[in-house]
């Protein structure tokens, strides 16, 4: 696929998010906590030891596009980043808020760093 702007890479996400399953939904959760964290997830670990296997079986198109979101997120700057939350918030409520869960989590237990930010206080970290 050729380069292609940060805003198109968003249009193409959310558009995906639009056609994912719920299942599909709470595995990308904290895939995406994650990223708008520094935390190491457990579940984000054995997630990606499961992708490095030895079988010649190719991945899902839902892993490809997991794959693609990991590699354009560390690419778009802050803004970006928060367009790309209050579009997903915008999607599915319940999501953002266990989304917001996981994050408050983090905040409470000291483990999240913005990575383009300081510390983040305790307000909602999805809202406008």
């Amino acid at each position: 696929m050729t380069n292609i702007s940060a805003e198109a890479q968003i249009r193409y996400l959310i558009q995906w998010f639009n056609e994912w399953s719920e299942l599909q939904r709470s595995d990308f959760l904290p895939i995406l906590a994650e990223k708008y964290s520094n935390k190491v997830y457990v579940n984000g670990i054995v997630n990606h030891m499961s992708n490095v296997n030895c079988q010649d079986k190719p991945m899902s198109l839902f892993e490809c596009r997991i794959k693609l979101f990991k590699e354009w997120f560390g690419h778009w700057n802050p803004e970006q980043r928060d367009n790309f939350l209050t579009k997903i918030s915008d999607i599915d409520e319940i999501f953002a808020a266990k989304l917001n869960v996981e994050l408050q989590q983090g905040l409470e237990n000291g483990e999240i760093l913005n990575e383009n930010h300081n510390a983040t206080n305790g307000e909602d970290l999805l809202e406008d």
